[in-house]
């Protein structure tokens, strides 16, 4: 199951496994030569812009429904079926996707292009966005209406903002891991777990006050060292969950990271986790879990450290919300010690 494959119905959260994917009629598009040779581009990016035509062919399965276009932190287009859109960005870094009900799919990462015309297409029964050449991109356009402009832009309030999950655009942040932590006598370790199988392909990410913390995807875990003291770790995707934790030196501690259907998209909830009343579930999950660490070589690039800094800023009012207790938390504490 593919969490780009799920979307808001009838205002509640489905699979599109179970709808879209479904006998469909949809138009098959190939390059055409004449309709290449036809095509004339709406305007010519200067060197300080970047320009995306996204397009979203003709399918029977979910035809009567719109969906948002968002580019960073802006709702920019109302993309209808067989329609195709033309986005005027700024060249550096560009994050692009589709929301319908709040729900995000269609994630992809437009970065330094400077000076350069890109063609993306939206394949709504998959969710996916994928590149095309400009051939393909020219013949696509030239088959589908110009979406009607929906004057000035709107924020960007998708449930899965990507400032606070940058691993929905692709960045490979975790790798296989051998060696697992130990807590010492200056530091504690806690694990991060998640079992749950619901859309477990799909990664969701971890802050702490401190910045990045990791990724997580279904059957995997990973480890953090921290000091002795509290510690506030955040995840958002339906809505925000918060652990704050304090923790001792020398002690290790588990916390489930759980993800379930929520109301219109995926609900995600950090969980701290009883080590006498789990002990069965810790066994079993440290058993057949698989480690995985960051990896550094993707975590210090220069277009996801600048994502980090960018989701820094953005959470930064969520941690001040946090310290003055005007949200919802969970506690982990000494009694969750292993």
């Amino acid at each position: 199951m593919n969490f780009e494959n799920i979307k808001l119905n009838a205002g509640r959260l489905i699979v599109l496994a179970t709808v879209l994917l479904s006998t469909a009629c949809s138009t098959t598009y190939k390059v055409d030569p004449e309709l290449v040779a036809k095509f004339k581009p709406e305007a010519v990016p200067t060197q300080e812009q970047t320009f995306v035509y996204v397009i979203r062919g003709s399918n029977f399965q979910g035809g009567a429904r719109g969906a948002w276009v968002a580019a960073n932190e802006n709702v920019v287009a109302d993309l209808s079926n067989g329609s195709h859109t033309l986005l005027k960005l700024a060249s550096g870094l560009n994050s692009i996707h589709l929301v319908q009900g709040l729900a995000g799919f269609g994630y992809a990462k437009v970065d330094n292009k400077p000076g350069e015309t890109l063609f993306y297409s939206i394949d709504y029964t998959t969710g996916k966005m994928t590149e095309l050449t400009s051939d393909m991109g020219a013949s696509m356009i030239m088959q589908t209406k110009k979406a009607k402009d929906i004057g000035e832009p709107r924020k960007n309030d998708a449930y899965d903002n990507l400032l606070a999950n940058p691993s929905l655009l692709g960045f490979k942040v975790m790798k296989p891991s051998a060696e697992p932590m130990i807590a010492d006598a200056e530091t504690a370790v806690i694990s991060f777990y998640r079992m749950e199988t619901l859309i477990g392909e799909v990664p969701f990410d971890i802050w702490s006050e401190a910045g990045y913390v990791g990724s997580t995807k279904a059957g995997d875990y990973f480890q953090v060292r921290v000091a002795p003291g509290k510690h506030t770790f955040v995840a958002l995707s339906e809505r925000y969950s918060v652990l704050e934790a304090e923790v001792e030196a020398g002690k290790e501690y588990v916390v489930e990271f759980d993800v379930d259907m929520g109301w219109n998209q995926a609900h995600v909830q950090i969980l701290p986790i009883d080590p006498v009343k789990s002990a069965k579930t810790i066994k079993k999950w440290q058993a057949k879990a698989k480690l995985m660490a960051l990896d550094d070589s993707v975590v210090s690039l220069p277009e996801f450290q600048q994502r980090v800094e960018m989701a820094r800023e953005y959470l930064l009012p969520k941690f001040k919300s946090i310290d003055a207790g005007d949200m919802s938390t969970r506690a982990l504490t000494t009694q969750h010690a292993l």
